[in-house]
């Protein structure tokens, strides 16, 4: 079957846990931009969580208890809780450039970059695959240095390839798998959908599509786009919550440094109360909107590590109060 488009997202994992303070985005990215991936991103979140909302006016109420309207909090209620989302402009310099998208939270210091690159089906997947860089593109980081003063430090790149049909695409062969191996990626399809082959590692991912599933072209791409991009916010959940709970983890390793001598009791309950919005905001409750995005979301948080990672983060939070618990006592005995 030949390959008729190929889309190569790169998602950017920023790391924010360092800075002191966050400065408002809003006041500094233009609310108004837009870009072919912010819409994406709108239209494909509603296929996975519930938008932000607000309980309507006492009229409306009056009608229907139940009727909520879209948050006016954040400049893109299609965004998680405790997130928002922004649109930054294409290069026009480059045509395989469709824009790209920052998910932020200044509460839980973290931030994700998505830039979205589209080509004709006669380029060579692979070398399309390889070919992103591991660094935010100069002209990205101009839309975005208001915000940060280091971006560069910290931030990972994950790929998200698709297309329309391959084998050996999921890793690339970088790894020197063998066959057994390469196999067995290809066999771990996530998806329900028929015209849809999902398989995610935890270092890249690979999306296959068939077209004909809709009587015109034009909702043929419309439902094709919008399935992607479900996907890929599928991993940038699981990035995210990678990045928040190594987060946790570092934070209490290094304050069980500072609880030697003396006992502080609000910084290890800042230090829990940190974990627990962490675990019970986006890992236990996200608000799912189907059967399918939670299987989709709790599938893909296996593959990448997310409760070896909150088991590390409550390690390291258990051996902080320890800490404390001890440094505590021997003060105590100490005055007595």
């Amino acid at each position: 079957m030949p390959i008729s488009r190929i889309d190569l997202l790169q998602l950017f994992d920023i790391d924010l846990s360092r800075k002191r303070r966050i400065p408002d985005v809003q006041t500094l990215l233009d609310s108004k931009s837009s870009s072919a991936a912010y819409e994406r991103y709108q239209k494909s979140f509603q296929w996975l969580f519930e938008a932000q909302g607000t309980p309507a006016d006492s009229e409306s109420r009056a009608k229907d208890p139940t009727t909520v309207l879209l948050s006016q909090d954040v400049n893109c209620p299609y965004s998680l809780d405790r997130f928002d989302r922004f649109g930054l402009v294409r290069d026009s310099k480059d045509p395989t450039d469709q824009g790209g998208v920052i998910t932020i939270s200044q509460s839980l210091r973290a931030a994700m970059v998505c830039i979205w690159r589209r080509y004709d089906g006669a380029r060579d997947p692979l070398e399309i695959r390889h070919s992103g860089s591991v660094d935010l593109p100069e002209h990205y980081l101009k839309q975005l240095s208001g915000i940060f003063d280091y971006i560069c430090e910290g931030q990972m790149m994950y790929p998200f390839l698709s297309l329309r049909y391959s084998s050996t695409l999921v890793s690339g062969g970088l790894d020197h798998e063998p066959d057994e191996m390469m196999r067995r990626y290809v066999a771990e399809n996530l998806s329900w959908r028929r015209y849809e082959g999902l398989f995610l590692r935890s270092t890249s991912a690979l999306g296959i599509y068939t077209s004909g599933t809709e009587r015109t072209e034009s909702d043929d791409i419309d439902l094709y786009e919008n399935t992607l991009f479900r996907a890929v916010q599928v991993c940038e959940v699981c990035l995210l919550e990678s990045r928040l709970l190594r987060s946790c983890k570092t934070r209490a390793d290094s304050d069980a440094r500072k609880l030697r001598i003396i006992p502080r009791p609000l910084l290890v309950e800042k230090r829990r109360e940190e974990l627990l919005v962490v675990e019970d905001d986006l890992i236990n409750a996200l608000p799912f909107w189907s059967p399918e995005s939670m299987r989709l979301v709790r599938k893909a948080q296996e593959i990448f590590n997310i409760p070896m990672f909150l088991r590390d983060a409550k390690d390291s939070y258990t051996f902080l109060e320890l800490r404390y618990q001890n440094t505590k006592t021997t003060a105590l005995a100490a005055v007595a």
